[in-house]
């Protein structure tokens, strides 16, 4: 099952080049709001049952190291980022793990926002943005012991392409490290369908799979060792987002106009979506999925 935002706009598939640009203009425009709402770390946080809702800042940390240990990184490596967003987890592998990082994105507003972060928190060294597409590099074969990827995939428009790339760059050896949202491995009934398409639209998400046809897709390109696993139960607080910083960009209508005159419709949608992504891990629909796969040995 997929959901796809071509079927909110009704309208015929979006080709890969439009649907970047889409996704460009997107996160340059809302690059600062993203950052008030969630932080530098602009991703799901990771929490230990019973510590649900408390400290999003630390959680999302913990969901960076939850995926080093799943994956089974290795400090000191070279990461390819694909995704990178402002940064925040690039500059935690080269800080506290000292691997070299090369962080890509679609969005030169993060680039240059990421870049600064680097160079102020004395990373530069360890951490290069470029503003580059993750479907088809520029990089050797075997540039990489790990592509990273942190909620990223379910943006790209052709998740077969990504995975194909990811393992012409990692050395023989070397890793892929995923999470990314997932839908439930069912057939959608028509509000969950709704819903889906909303939240895809909302986020510029093309469609989203289920979690286990990314283990079977490793497989069949070539991957060894590939495993997932669902953490929805662990990360669903991070919609729980301050009411207070929500009211404090609803409240005042003419500044949500001039928001909006500024930035777009987008910034509405936004605003309105975190509702329908907590309805959406209430109702079972979404799944956050980490993906683990090894490149193999030569032969």
């Amino acid at each position: 099952m997929t959901t796809s935002v071509d079927t909110v706009a009704a309208g015929p598939p979006q080709a890969a080049g439009k649907l970047q640009r889409v996704i460009r203009n997107h996160y340059n425009g809302l690059v600062d709001l993203y950052e008030k709402l969630w932080g530098e770390h602009i991703h799901h946080g990771y929490w230990d049952p019973g510590q649900e809702g408390t400290d999003q800042h630390a959680a999302q940390l913990r969901t960076v190291s939850e995926l080093v240990a799943f994956s089974g990184l290795r400090p000191g490596g070279r990461v390819l980022d694909a995704g990178c967003g402002v940064g925040a987890p690039a500059m935690h592998l080269a800080g506290e793990l000292g691997c070299h990082v090369e962080g890509i994105t679609l969005s030169d507003g993060q680039v240059v926002r990421a870049t600064e972060k680097a160079l102020a928190a004395g990373l530069a060294d360890r951490t290069r943005f470029r503003q580059l597409d993750a479907l088809a590099t520029d990089y050797p074969d075997g540039s990489f012991d790990t592509v990273w990827a942190l909620e990223s995939l379910e943006l790209m428009p052709d998740k077969k392409a990504f995975l194909t790339e990811a393992l012409r760059v990692l050395r023989p050896g070397g890793t892929l490290a995923v999470t990314t949202w997932c839908v439930r491995d069912h057939t959608p009934d028509a509000e969950e369908a709704q819903l889906l398409r909303r939240i895809c639209r909302d986020f510029v998400v093309p469609y989203m799979l289920p979690l286990e046809e990314y283990r079977q897709m490793c497989g069949d390109l070539g991957y060894a060792e590939a495993r997932v696993a669902d953490w929805s139960e662990r990360v669903r607080w991070t919609w729980d987002v301050d009411p207070e910083v929500v009211a404090s960009l609803t409240s005042d209508r003419q500044q949500v106009l001039e928001l909006a005159r500024v930035k777009g419709g987008a910034v509405l949608r936004l605003i309105h979506v975190v509702p329908l992504m907590r309805e959406a891990y209430e109702r079972g629909v979404l799944v956050y999925g980490a993906l683990r796969a090894t490149k193999p040995l030569a032969t």
